[in-house]
């Protein structure tokens, strides 16, 4: 009778260990894995773009992603999560996936700043690409670099696919569009008023082009509007997991400097007012949404 109790004891506190166990995860999960209202994700790759959001958010808590900030509030009237990405393509592939783990996000917007390829794009000038491509994934053989698609796995599809370029949600392009039907406020350059751009295509890479070759090589090659060091990588991951995204781009120089100027030159000179107007341009989204 004795070890019948015993044994009837510790299967009990066994199923309360469990049970316990169990409670602290959904406990844990509630505060990261979608219990209540889905936020959008907002992704920044300088600290400085970070700000300009944060500052007009109301922060209900602070987090940190593998030592980088993660603000979780409202903007705009939505419910938001603001996290640092990191800059170039694996930082914010890794950060945008273990955001997306953990926040369940409705939408991903990344905003920040860009160097400008086409022409038509000045200092300034925020472009919303309705596509993105990686232009460093491929093969150099005895002609030189040949582009190739990359192999991921097409949700749709349930399999794994060649992909050229990762396309940016529709709806939150009509959106954006309607949005712009009232003037949003935006930085000037001199006497010059910035336009926005909805369209066209961005290209990113794990490097800061700042030659002039290479800005043509990227007109010619992929007909960009702008060039980023993490925006196909979002992309990316935002594809394979099913998540609509958008990325707003403000031209902080011209990708290879212009006349005297380096691009190096032109980021330090004109970072601030090109990342103002890409912020601006995210919560007037968020406010029409």
């Amino acid at each position: 009778m004795i070890d019948t109790i015993k044994r009837r004891n510790r299967t009990i506190t066994h199923l309360l260990i469990v049970a316990a166990a169990i409670i602290g995860l959904v406990t844990g999960c509630s505060q990261f894995c979608g219990q209540g209202p889905q936020p959008y994700l907002l992704l920044y790759a300088f600290e400085q773009e970070g700000t300009l959001l944060s500052e007009k958010m109301t922060i209900e808590r602070t987090d940190h992603n593998l030592g980088r900030t993660v603000l979780t509030g409202k903007l705009a009237g939505k419910d938001i999560v603001l996290a640092e990405s990191g800059i170039g393509m694996t930082n914010a592939a890794m950060t945008t996936q273990r955001m997306i783990d953990q926040y369940d996000p409705i939408a991903v917007i990344f905003t920040g700043i860009a160097g400008a390829i086409d022409s038509a794009v000045a200092i300034g000038d925020i472009v919303v690409p309705s596509k993105w491509i990686e232009h460093d994934y491929g093969y150099y053989g005895s002609n030189g670099f040949e582009y190739r698609s990359i192999g991921i796995y097409v949700p749709a599809d349930s399999a794994v696919r060649k992909v050229a370029a990762f396309s940016s949600d529709e709806h939150l392009l009509k959106v954006l569009n309607d949005a712009l039907k009232t003037d949003v406020a935006l930085k000037s350059i001199g006497d010059r008023a910035p336009e926005i751009i909805v369209g066209g295509v961005g290209v990113s890479g794990n490097s800061f082009i700042d030659r002039k070759e290479t800005r043509e090589w990227l007109a010619s090659e992929f007909a960009a509007d702008v060039v980023d060091m993490e925006s196909a990588a979002v992309g990316q991951v935002c594809t394979v997991n099913d998540v609509p995204f958008i990325v707003f781009r403000s031209a902080s120089d011209l990708a290879g400097g212009s006349g005297s100027e380096t691009a190096r030159e032109q980021l330090d000179q004109f970072f601030e007012v090109a990342a103002f107007n890409s912020s601006a341009l995210v919560i007037a989204l968020l406010g029409a949404l």
